[in-house]
């Protein structure tokens, strides 16, 4: 949302002046999606050890209390950050939905079901 002193301050730029600021945010959201794809590559890494461990303590790649202590977890910290909740529930449902999908694909035959989760409860949702 634009403030009208912001729109007064846009409208008295030059073309030159506002295609250089749009140059900026354009370079700068192109380094944030680095970072964000070098950090979503670093949390599949800890998907792949999970699919390792898992089978091995008869836990499930899908644990919906696990799942519903991380989309918890970033609910707070989306708050905190001044994050949208809506987009931030809707990108890491979407991540967490994938994330069971490929540890299951990992795991393969030795994935256990749901039945035979241990009753200590869940191991971390990747």
């Amino acid at each position: 949302m634009t403030t009208p002193g912001a729109q007064k301050d846009i409208a008295e730029r030059s073309e030159q002046e506002l295609q250089d600021e749009m140059s900026d945010v354009r370079r700068l959201i192109d380094e944030l999606d680095e970072e964000l794809v070098a950090l979503l590559a670093k949390r599949q890494r800890q998907i792949e050890r999970a699919a390792r461990v898992k089978p091995a303590l008869g836990i499930p790649a899908n644990v919906p209390e696990r799942v519903d202590e991380v989309l918890g977890h970033v609910l707070g910290v989306a708050r905190r950050e001044g994050l949208s909740v809506e987009i931030a529930m809707s990108l890491w449902r979407a991540l967490i939905d994938w994330s069971i999908q490929y540890e299951e694909r990992l795991m393969g035959d030795r994935a256990p079901k749901r039945d035979s989760q241990p009753s200590s409860g869940g191991g971390p949702v990747s």
